[in-house]
């Protein structure tokens, strides 16, 4: 079984959007699909087979301040309003719904990755614990601390972004049974992720220390996976696609050229997938 990890990477992740039109473009079936942060979002439109609702989100509707303002943050706490983004426009009667019919019928799996605010333990998700317009599991795994003044609650726990407890979960592919995995980056291979201030993380997150702890080390834990994964790739076992250049887009960053760039770099570098599946079938 071939697999696909989307990693996330907030406003970057229409990179991974134009992977996933063109696999959706060249009939390109991928069997197990992994999430992490808007990673999961991303994945569960590719399993429903609606090519070009990715890039409306990140192109459009990023624009609108119900998405995204710091009006958002002082009203309802997310920088990046995620109830408008996975209720206002994902549910059935919201500008762009997701065909959560075709996502049930589908025979891809689908796991989302999200991070108990209390433990700092990554928990997985599937497709079947999310029901019709309610699509708090994308929330949970895509809830930023910082940019998210508070964890997401959902089956009764509280969550956050699954990239801070699993932030490349290719362990958690293998053991699911994948033989082969598609990695899908969203920043250059040789950045080097920045560790937010101590002080600053003990000062948001008094009540969650043990996330806390995962925020400080974030940075360990990305580059260390990454090393992991290239062995994997030197392997035959693993495809890394990565944006080279990120046209000056960052987590949260809105412009419409660079947006534009990178998609069409994702697109591009998916061509890289059909050999990687040839030459492992």
């Amino acid at each position: 079984m071939i697999g696909i990890i989307d990693v996330g990477g907030g406003l970057r992740g229409i990179y991974t959007a134009g992977i996933y039109d063109y696999l959706l473009d060249n009939s390109v079936d991928i069997d197990y699909c992994l999430g992490v942060s808007a990673g999961s979002a991303n994945l569960i439109t590719y399993i429903a087979g609606q090519k070009g609702r990715l890039k409306r989100f990140y192109i459009e509707y990023s624009f609108e301040k119900e998405y995204f303002s710091l009006g958002n943050y002082f009203k309802s706490g997310m920088l990046l309003d995620l109830d408008y983004i996975y209720s206002g426009i994902t549910n059935s009667t919201g500008k762009d719904p997701l065909d959560f019919d075709a996502v049930m019928k589908s025979e891809k799996h689908f796991v989302a990755v999200a991070t108990d605010a209390v433990t700092g333990e990554p928990r997985y998700f599937l497709k079947e614990d999310m029901c019709p317009d309610e699509y708090t599991l994308l929330k949970a795994s895509c809830a930023i601390p910082v940019v998210c003044r508070k964890p997401i609650d959902f089956k009764g726990e509280k969550y956050f972004d699954g990239g801070l407890a699993d932030p490349i979960p290719y362990k958690k592919a293998f053991s699911d049974g994948c033989d082969k995995l598609i990695i899908c980056l969203t920043l250059p291979l040789g950045y080097k992720k920045s560790a937010m201030p101590r002080a600053l993380v003990n000062l948001l997150l008094k009540k969650y220390p043990e996330t806390g702890k995962h925020i400080i080390a974030s940075d360990v834990y990305y580059s260390d996976a990454v090393k992991e994964i290239l062995e994997l790739e030197k392997q035959g076992k693993v495809l890394i696609l990565y944006p080279e250049n990120c046209f000056g887009i960052k987590t949260i960053t809105r412009d419409r050229d660079g947006l534009n760039k990178l998609y069409n770099l994702g697109y591009k570098d998916a061509e890289k997938i059909k050999d990687f599946i040839n030459n492992n079938t």
